[in-house]
């Protein structure tokens, strides 16, 4: 009778934590696999938020919106190099380079494109991935940490450490809120405040073809 009673005591002490407290069943890796299969399929958004861009002993503090429909994206940079801003539009065919004063570049790699006009060294195909939260799919992981949510914590790739500092709810997920990103001589600090979907009457308008 006293063991019958002790159990239905531990019963309810069980039942009475709140869902949101307790751990999940699951490992971090295999929710961490499930989140970034979910992530993966995650083709139509926007953000924006602000970056401190550092290299060498040259910074900017820059205004941040980027949107990605499918396999087109724009990124929008508020203000920075002296030049009022920049757009940057592309696919994975060619990438066009928008000056705030009008003139347009066009070429087939957006990271050399805004070097050679910029001179600065921006990782755009693997941020493409790690804004999401994801490790970028065409490098190898060097290492990866995950809190108990299977969001990741720290990634190094390609080079790059990156630390997810905070995230945000959007949707049904966890998107990163927080990120920064360095290498030797060279760091990004990305803020988001926000995150949305983007429609594609939105994207009509910066799309470009093939």
């Amino acid at each position: 009778m006293k063991q019958l009673l002790l159990i239905l005591l531990l019963l309810q002490s069980v039942a009475c934590v709140p869902i949101w407290q307790q751990r999940p069943v699951s490992s971090p890796e295999t929710l961490q696999q499930t989140r970034q299969l979910e992530l993966q399929q995650l083709k139509q958004w926007q953000i924006k938020g602000r970056t401190v861009i550092t290299q060498d002993k040259e910074g900017w503090n820059v205004g941040l919106i980027w949107q990605e429909y499918n396999d087109h994206y724009q990124i929008q940079l508020k203000g920075p190099f002296s030049q009022g801003g920049v757009t940057l539009n592309g696919n994975a065919e060619k990438a066009t380079l928008i000056m705030n004063d009008g003139k347009t570049i066009t070429s087939n790699d957006p990271e050399k494109l805004i070097y050679d006009v910029l001179k600065v060294q921006l990782p755009i195909y693997a941020l493409r991935d790690w804004v999401r939260g994801i490790p970028h799919s065409n490098h190898e992981i060097t290492s990866i940490d995950y809190d108990e949510k299977g969001r990741i914590t720290q990634l190094i790739q390609q080079g790059w450490e990156i630390n997810y500092l905070r995230y945000i709810p959007f949707k049904k997920l966890s998107m990163p809120a927080k990120i920064f990103i360095k290498r030797p001589n060279q760091s990004l600090r990305l803020i988001i405040t926000r995150w949305k979907e983007t429609s594609l009457e939105q994207s009509t308008a910066w799309k470009i073809t093939p």
